[in-house]
Order: C-alpha cells, then sequence, then structure tokens
C-alpha cells in the first residue's frame, strides 16, 4: 500500500551546490535550511489499487506559464504529486513573443523573428505555417529535472488550444512527438494525437461560456470516439452538469490546477491541497496509468471536495474512515471515527454535521448500530452527496 505520513518531510537530494555555499566559516552560520520539504498526502488502497495523485493539466514559460519545467517539477513534487503532466499549449505560446524580442540578436537582420501560430486559443486562427518550436523541450526538461525527485512521474502530453467557446480545449496524455501534431483542421490536431496512442482529456468545458452544454465540434469528436476523459473541475472551477456526462459516457473525470503562476498562493496559503486527480492503479508504468483511466479509476479533488462516479466515491470513503464500537447507554451507540487519510470529511447525520479531521479520531452518539453518514464534501452526478453506511466494528 502506498501509503506516507502527512507531516513535512525534508529530503536531502544529490544536487550539486557551489564550495561558496557550503564552506563555512568561523563567523558564517545558517540561519535557516534550505532543503525542499515535501507534503506527503495519505490516501488508501482501494479494491487492491494503490492511490496516486496527479496534475493533469500545467503550464511552463514554454507556453505561456510563469515556471520553468524544472520549477514545476520541483513544485509537485513538494505538493505532494506522484504524477505530473506537463501540458504545454501547442498554438497558445505567450512566452515565446517575449523570447523572441530577447533573442533578436540573434537574427540575421538583427530585427528579430515573427512569433508563428502563438495566439489560437484567443480565436486567432491556426494556418500553414505551422509550429516553428520544439514542443518536446518542456517535457524533456521537466523528466531531467525529475531524476532529483524520486517518486515523481513526469507524463509528457500537450494542450490543444484553439477559439474557445465553439471549439475548446483538449490536453493530450502519453503523446510521442508533439512537434507533428499540428494542424489547421481542429479536429484533425486530435486525430493526429490520437494516431500517436495519446488519450484525450476535454478541458475546462466551462470555460468562456455561458454553459457547460456540448457544442457542434464536441458532438462531433466525442460521436467519433476521440475523447476519453473530462475535467469536472479546473483551478476552483466546478462543472456539476459534467459530472454526469463523465459517468454516461465512461469518461475519466479530472480535477486539475491548469496552472499558470505558481501553486503557493492558489492552494497552500488557502489551506488546502492543490486541485488534483486521483488514480487508482497498479503502479505509475504507463500500461497502468493507461488501464487506470480507460476504465475510468479516477476521482478529482478540488478546494476540499472530492468528485465523481458514486460507487468509486464509496468505496474510496469506506476505505478512508474506520468505524469502532464504544458502548451503548441511554443517548444510544457511541462509536468512535478514525480517519485514516490526509483528507478532511464533513459529515452530517441526522441533524448535525460534523467535520472528521484528517489523521484524527472523533467519538459520535447514533441512534442505532448502523453507521451512515451523507458525506457533504463528496459529489457526484447532479450535485448530489452520498449517503454511506460503515461497518461497524466490534
Amino acid at each position: 500500500m502506498r501509503r506516507g505520513i502527512f507531516i513535512s518531510v525534508a529530503l536531502l537530494l544529490g544536487v550539486t551546490i557551489s564550495s561558496a555555499q557550503t564552506k563555512q566559516f568561523n563567523d558564517t552560520e545558517r540561519l535557516y535550511s534550505k532543503s525542499p520539504v515535501r507534503a506527503q498526502i495519505v490516501l488508501p488502497q482501494v479494491d487492491g489499487f494503490n492511490c496516486y495523485t496527479a496534475d493533469l493539466h500545467v503550464h511552463t514559460i514554454f507556453s505561456d506559464g510563469e515556471l520553468s519545467p524544472a520549477e514545476r517539477v520541483k513544485e509537485a513534487w513538494i505538493d505532494g504529486l506522484d504524477i505530473l503532466a506537463i501540458t504545454d499549449h501547442i498554438e497558445t505560446r505567450r512566452q515565446e513573443r517575449d523570447m523572441l524580442k530577447f533573442l533578436k540578436g540573434y537574427s540575421p537582420d538583427k530585427k528579430g523573428f515573427e512569433p508563428i501560430n502563438v495566439r489560437c486559443s484567443r480565436g486567432v486562427p491556426a494556418d500553414e505555417r505551422g509550429i516553428v518550436s520544439d514542443l518536446n523541450l518542456s517535457t524533456e526538461l521537466a523528466r531531467k529535472a525529475a531524476k532529483d525527485y524520486p517518486g515523481l512521474t513526469i507524463i509528457k502530453g500537450t494542450e490543444i488550444s484553439r477559439e474557445p467557446v465553439n471549439i475548446g480545449h483538449y490536453c493530450t496524455l502519453f503523446t510521442t512527438d508533439n512537434n507533428v501534431l499540428y494542424s489547421t483542421d481542429d479536429a484533425q490536431t486530435i486525430r493526429n494525437a490520437r494516431k500517436q496512442g495519446a488519450i484525450i482529456t476535454h478541458n475546462h468545458p466551462g470555460w468562456n461560456r455561458t454553459s457547460t452544454d456540448m457544442t457542434e465540434f464536441e458532438k462531433k469528436v466525442y460521436a467519433e470516439g476521440l475523447i476519453d476523459g473530462i475535467e469536472v473541475s479546473n483551478g476552483c472551477s466546478f462543472y456539476p452538469k459534467v459530472v454526469r456526462r463523465a459517468v454516461e459516457k465512461k469518461l475519466y473525470v479530472v480535477s486539475a490546477t491548469d496552472v499558470h503562476s505558481s501553486t503557493t498562493p492558489m492552494f497552500r496559503d488557502l489551506g488546502f491541497f492543490r486541485d488534483m486527480t486521483l488514480i487508482f492503479a497498479k503502479d505509475t508504468s504507463e500500461k497502468e496509468l493507461r488501464k487506470a483511466f480507460l476504465s475510468q479509476r479516477t476521482l478529482g479533488y478540488c478546494g476540499g471536495n472530492i468528485i465523481g462516479e458514486l460507487s468509486l466515491l464509496e468505496k474510496f470513503f469506506r476505505a478512508s474512515v474506520r468505524a469502532d464500537y464504544l458502548y451503548t447507554n441511554k443517548k444510544g451507540v457511541q462509536v468512535m471515527l478514525t480517519n485514516t487519510t490526509s483528507f478532511d470529511y464533513t459529515l452530517c447525520y441526522g441533524n448535525r454535521v460534523v467535520t472528521l479531521p484528517a489523521m484524527k479520531s472523533m467519538a459520535v452518539a447514533l441512534p442505532s448500530e448502523k453507521v451512515a453518514f451523507t458525506v457533504k464534501n463528496m459529489i457526484h452526478v447532479d450535485y448530489q452527496h452520498p449517503t454511506i453506511e460503515l461497518k461497524l466494528n466490534k
């Protein structure tokens, strides 16, 4: 079972530090440590599968993000992730415009270079000139950096980014060569990813729209079988109607940060984990992760809420919380609940609502030995919360 302890753990990494930093003199003292500190997230096994934490939608300076691939990797490791997908935009590369200005002295005429097809996500049509940049580089740099962070798996991907209202954006996972995906035909770019064996996530279906209802383009690519998963939440945005679509169309669910800047002010400073997808798999190999995605063994985590298909939510909760019999008196049956995970649970029973904190136990009085709770921070179709009965240990 993949388990850890939800405390800050310092890991000494094999990073070379200059002698000026390491050499200590009599009149020099270190006032703090610069070693990276990782938060381990404790989650249960379900049906014999480990639970892995993943962010499947992030950006770096090689599209329109603010962090380098190496910093994105370091940040993910510190945040407690097991899996990170680098999904820089194909056709939206805001930082590239500034880079070309910075490097204009390298051009033969010293006037610089024209950025090509860098704004398609905002509705600028894709044209025949294609992509000049190396769209594989960000993943290569991330994988190189990940060697210093044990246990972090990097998935190669990209984001197909076209006009958002009618066409939308799509993350590819497990691509082999991002440089040959581009096409002026919006659907063909997705097909090109599929030819490489990629699986496809439909991203933020409510972004820049008044409704999450499917557009004609989306109906087309869904009908072709090109879509395997969908984001039920993106950043702080939750799409309740999309959960039903995921269940009915057998799509894996994703919660992702879609982070462009740092995750620290977005999540850690607010007191909860970054958005993540919980993946139930035997290990983090590509083979086993593919099986998990295509078998819909995923849940979304967003702002303390856990989102997904009802039966998987129920199994996850039962694996997370233990109920032990204490005694019976005039007030009812006294039960000790123990939360064995790093997630809080908000429980409703009778007319009471309580929070069972992460890695804590709590005594509750129930009218009978039937231990059933409505879990308010679990969400399935139509914004419903599951009512889950626990086995009472005597």
